[in-house]
Formats: C-alpha cells, sequence, structure tokens
C-alpha cells in the first residue's frame, strides 16, 4: 500500500483515501448490524447515523502502552484503590459504544461482545488488505 501511495499522483492519493474511507465506514457499518441488538451495536449505529463522514483517525506509536494496559502502582490506601477502579470504569465506559449508559455487570458482558466483533472486523480488515495487495501486485500500475 505504501508504494501505492509514493507512485501516485495526487489525484490517484485522493482517490485511495476516499476508498479507505468507505471501505472503514463499510466495516463499522458492518460491525453494528452484524451484532444485532447488543447495546453497543445500537450505540455505534446512533453514532453512525448523527456523523455524516467518518471521524479522522488517529495512530499509536508501534511501542506505546495503551492508557489502559499501563502499570499500576500498588496502592496501600483501599480509597485509592476504589478511585483507581472507578477511574478505570469511567475509561471502560468511553471505550464502548453505548458504555456510559450501562451499568458494570452488562458493561462488562457488553465490552466482551465487542471485543469479540472487533477481533472478527480485524480479521476481515486483513482479507481485504491481503486481498488489496494482490490485486495491486497483479495490477502494477493500472491503479
Amino acid at each position: 500500500m505504501e508504494n501505492l501511495l509514493s507512485n501516485a499522483s495526487p489525484h490517484s492519493e485522493t482517490l485511495i483515501e476516499e476508498r479507505g474511507k468507505r471501505i472503514k465506514l463499510a466495516a463499522e457499518v458492518g460491525l453494528a448490524r452484524s451484532s444485532g441488538g447488543r447495546l453497543w451495536a445500537r450505540a455505534l449505529r446512533r453514532r453512525l447515523h448523527r456523523q455524516r463522514k467518518l471521524p479522522q483517525q488517529t495512530c499509536i506509536a508501534k511501542n506505546s502502552t495503551p492508557p489502559l494496559m499501563k502499570e499500576v502502582p500498588l496502592v496501600a490506601d483501599v480509597t485509592e484503590e476504589k478511585e483507581e477502579v472507578q477511574d478505570r470504569m469511567r475509561a471502560l465506559q468511553r471505550l464502548v459504544p453505548g458504555g456510559e449508559e450501562m451499568e458494570v455487570e452488562r458493561l462488562f458482558e457488553e465490552t466482551a461482545d465487542y471485543i469479540e466483533a472487533l477481533q472478527e472486523q480485524v480479521g476481515v480488515m486483513r482479507a481485504l488488505a491481503c486481498l488489496l495487495d494482490g490485486i495491486e501486485s497483479t495490477d502494477g500500475d493500472k491503479l
């Protein structure tokens, strides 16, 4: 894909970026539709309806640690420990679509289902990337 962008004209780059946005939107819509009546799926569908275009994608450096995975210092005080758990719950609620409105038990249930759906989406996106790489290698400069 990098090769494709480096040899592309500005017009081709715009077409490739637009194609990428459409693929991402299709993946999100597919994710929301395939998950039936799950609360996170309904929240994702509502968000997609409110946003008529895709948000900018942000990248995380390969070696950086996601915020929720950073080492947590041992906390001696029970009050501090409870606050830490509450902070993590709020972070989880922000990550799962519609999570802010869920009770803790339901949030865990929805989170597990959401992670499975995201893993499936990653598999589909990888397969699509392999397909596009195959087209690129057989078509050469046609794209």
